[in-house]
């Protein structure tokens, strides 16, 4: 079933970003080292393989957009800071986006070690678009009409898909940011 785009845009979100950002040019950066988040849940440093998948989701986002995504060194104004987490401490919650006064807080939970595995680069790759301004299906993630296959926005995976943006989520982020 076609997704229609604004299913997964959330235009609050995406107006945060703007202004936080100034414009379109946006920061990120990649903790490198064990820490407290403001909840007190206790973020791992993460990976170089999974620093790599990082740079290349924002890469792609970079250069099929008119984002301007640019890693910083420092969590000093950053609109999107990243973080993998040992346990959220909350059954079934694989990630989270956190919009804060400023900033988007993005964190995973580190089910594979150094390794990255699919389920991660799937939950990334998610909390990047919701960073970005895409929001659940329709505000249903779990909604049976949609898949992984449609957008990585829907908790439903399915086997053998991609990790990745699906066309839907690039064309969305392209309604929402211009086209790179």
């Amino acid at each position: 079933m076609a997704l229609p785009l604004e299913a997964i845009i959330d235009r609050r979100w995406a107006r945060s970003l703007r202004r936080f950002a100034g414009g379109t040019r946006v920061r990120y950066w990649i903790n490198g080292r064990p820490r407290r988040l403001g909840d007190g849940t206790r973020a791992e440093a993460i990976s170089n393989r999974e620093a790599r998948f990082i740079r290349s989701t924002f890469a792609e986002v970079d250069r099929l957009t008119g984002l301007r995504v640019v890693e910083n060194r420092s969590p000093a104004r950053t609109e999107i800071d990243l973080y993998r987490v040992g346990d959220f401490g909350e059954r079934g919650l694989l990630g989270q986006a956190t919009l804060n006064p400023g900033w988007f807080e993005i964190a995973w939970e580190n089910r594979g070690g150094n390794r990255l595995t699919r389920s991660e680069r799937i939950t990334i790759t998610h909390e990047i678009g919701h960073g970005l301004g895409l929001d659940h299906p329709n505000g249903k993630p779990f909604s049976l009409r949609y898949d992984t296959g449609d957008t990585v926005m829907s908790y439903n995976r399915i086997a053998g898909g991609g990790a990745g943006f699906t066309a839907t989520d690039i064309a969305a982020l392209q309604s929402l940011w211009g086209v790179g």
